[in-house]
């Protein structure tokens, strides 16, 4: 008799610790967020929120790895090769930007923000691709991908929202095309079981973007 395929609410009631890890994980992040750009003694809420997240982490895979934790296994002919595609979507995502910004499509030379910038966006990967998505597949793939998607959009939406001053920026284009990269990097971390094709498109894609900036952007930084 074939099995039934359980419902996306089936299955959230059936995980109500993968939820609540997840929102309390975001919940510390969204605190480091809200508070990054304050001073003394403001910041150490940030701090606070970061070691929420990090309590919250080491709790919830006590029973695994944390390699395994933040999907990273070991490498596989399929990876590989999901990885290259990555990094030709990053390579493609960073071009299509710059062109939406009427700079040149590619960056004429190189600082030091190419490589803060994919390091930065390499531990962003880890945390919502690796962490968050891979712990909330038992409810869901799809939900995974989606949910993960909206809490690094959140996640980099206030981190802007907080500046002292408020930036003149085109916020409906930063929100649509984050959650759009999000479930893209998604994507790729279902179809490769790794959390690297992500971070590689990632990766390039901040070096196409910002590697010719003297400093990185504020959401890029924070």
């Amino acid at each position: 008799m074939p099995q039934r395929t359980l419902s996306t609410s089936s299955r959230i009631r059936q995980n109500p610790g993968l939820i609540r890890d997840a929102f309390l994980a975001l919940a510390g992040i969204l605190f480091f967020a809200g508070f990054i750009h304050r001073t003394f003694p403001g910041i150490l809420l940030a701090i606070g929120g970061l070691l929420v997240t990090a309590a919250v982490i080491v709790f919830s895979t006590r029973s695994k790895s944390l390699w395994e934790a933040f999907g990273i296994s070991s490498l596989n002919q399929r990876t590989i090769l999901i990885s290259l595609a990555a990094i030709g979507l990053g390579i493609l995502l960073g071009i299509w930007t710059r062109r939406r910004f009427e700079l040149i499509l590619v960056p004429a030379g190189l600082t030091g923000v190419a490589v803060v910038a994919p390091l930065v966006g390499a531990v962003e990967e880890l945390l919502f691709r690796g962490y968050l998505q891979g712990h909330l597949r038992p409810a869901g793939r799809t939900l995974a991908i989606v949910t993960a998607s909206a809490m690094h959009t959140s996640y980099k939406l206030l981190v802007i929202l907080s500046l002292a001053v408020p930036l003149q920026f085109d916020f409906f284009f930063l929100i649509f095309w984050t959650f759009i990269g999000g479930i893209l990097f998604g994507i790729l971390r279902e179809t490769s079981n790794h959390v690297l094709p992500p971070m590689l498109a990632h990766a390039v894609f901040d070096i196409i973007l910002y590697g010719a900036l003297p400093v990185p952007p504020v959401w890029v930084w924070s």
